[in-house]
């Protein structure tokens, strides 16, 4: 995990995220309690099903999942950077989003369709993070809290984490499996690539890891595992 900044809200033209997901969003949240709606929406009303918007349970609102609609959005604000695993994810690669704060873990489901409250992720983290909580946020960390161990090429808490955190990265490290054998396969591909190419071929460029694994090329530059010529 590398930080990542907030991006804000899209706004249209690019992609109306108020009115697409967020107001079509809570208008779902009123209709499931038995309120009328604030706005005008074509097709049938939502038939109420509590009465109460605390009441209102993640089943309930991913029958209306809107923030799916912003996906193209999400991917272009973070520029396709998935937020723990440091690296692009391409489109056929199944994006996701994440609500950091879990749609099971809120007493409100308005969170459901908040910018702010999404993290653009792969399918893999997203499926393993589920609603754990305590995961660290990329929003909140700095550089150094995580390394690469290029023995094993498994995350592991870097040499600026800070000792209150120390715990806190671990646990993030575990749950996200970061440590894991799917993304240390991964990550050793690339950097293989890049030390030594194929009989004949030229060796990956170091500016191509840099676009698809940040995380990975920041930690061959500071670990000083970078070929002479870019150095």
């Amino acid at each position: 995990m590398i930080p990542v900044a907030p991006q804000p809200q899209p706004k249209a033209p690019d992609f109306d995220f108020a009115h697409d997901v967020h107001d079509r969003g809570l208008d779902a949240i009123r209709q499931l309690a038995g309120l009328a709606p604030l706005h005008a929406w074509k097709g049938k009303n939502i038939a109420a099903q509590v009465a109460r918007i605390e009441d209102v349970n993640p089943s309930m609102l991913r029958r209306y999942a809107y923030w799916k609609r912003a996906m193209p959005a999400l991917h272009r604000a973070y520029g396709g950077y998935c937020a723990y695993l440091a690296r692009y994810i391409e489109p056929v690669e199944t994006p996701t989003t994440d609500h950091f704060i879990a749609l099971r873990n809120t007493m409100d489901p308005a969170l459901a369709y908040t910018w702010s409250n999404y993290r653009l992720a792969h399918a893999f983290v997203n499926s393993v993070k589920s609603a754990i909580p305590d995961v660290l946020d990329p929003f909140e960390i700095d550089h150094g809290w995580f390394a690469i161990d290029f023995g094993t090429f498994k995350t592991i808490p870097g040499p600026g984490a800070p000792p209150r955190h120390r715990e806190a990265i671990v646990h993030s490290i575990a749950t996200l499996k970061l440590d894991g054998r799917a993304l240390a396969v991964t990550r050793r591909r690339a950097a293989e690539r890049y030390w030594r190419a194929p009989r004949g071929c030229p060796p990956l460029p170091f500016w191509a890891l840099e676009t698809d694994e940040p995380f990975l090329a920041s930690e061959l530059r500071r670990q000083g595992r970078l070929n002479p010529e870019d150095i």
